[in-house]
């Protein structure tokens, strides 16, 4: 039984209780701050680092990469990671990860298809960027306005799956 504590937080008895201090909002701990700030600056970095350094790639002389390329490739990449979490999620048993991947992909085909939308909508998006980051001055580009909303939800059909 659930005893009723002071400001009317509730505390479980016995073994295996967990705190309420832990489940209410605004409770976090130092480190939780703290891996905020590292993420946050780390995200800050990474942002600038590829603005400047796909800019300083594009405007080399000489033969240029195609956009197209470095957008598919660069979703290639994010699929092998996905694939690899979804691997260590399933314990590294293949099998229930190619069961998994069959019943998400192609049973449910018909969120499948609902995804591809966005899809092509981002990969659009992605392409006109490297055109406005070989044509603007990075430090232009970097506080040019963007669109504040992800592709699915321009679209409105966000499924709710994540990677």
């Amino acid at each position: 039984m659930a005893a009723v504590g002071a400001g009317g937080s509730t505390a479980a008895a016995g073994p295996g209780a967990v705190s309420t201090g832990a489940l209410e909002p605004g409770t976090a701990s130092a480190a939780h701050r703290r891996l905020k700030y590292i993420s946050l600056a780390v995200l800050v970095v990474q942002n600038a680092s590829l603005i400047l350094s796909i800019r300083y790639a594009r405007t080399l002389p000489g033969d240029r990469f195609f956009a197209t390329t470095a957008v598919v490739m660069a979703e290639v990449l994010k699929g092998l990671t996905c694939l690899l979490l979804l691997f260590a999620q399933k314990r590294g048993n293949v099998k229930h990860l190619i069961l998994f991947l069959h019943e998400a992909v192609l049973v449910q085909y018909v969120d499948t298809l609902k995804l591809a939308v966005p899809s092509l909508i981002y990969t659009l998006q992605n392409n006109l960027q490297y055109v406005a980051i070989s044509n603007l001055p990075a430090a232009t580009f970097q506080v040019s306005p963007k669109p504040s909303m992800d592709p699915e939800e321009l679209t409105g059909m966000g499924t709710g799956v994540e990677c």
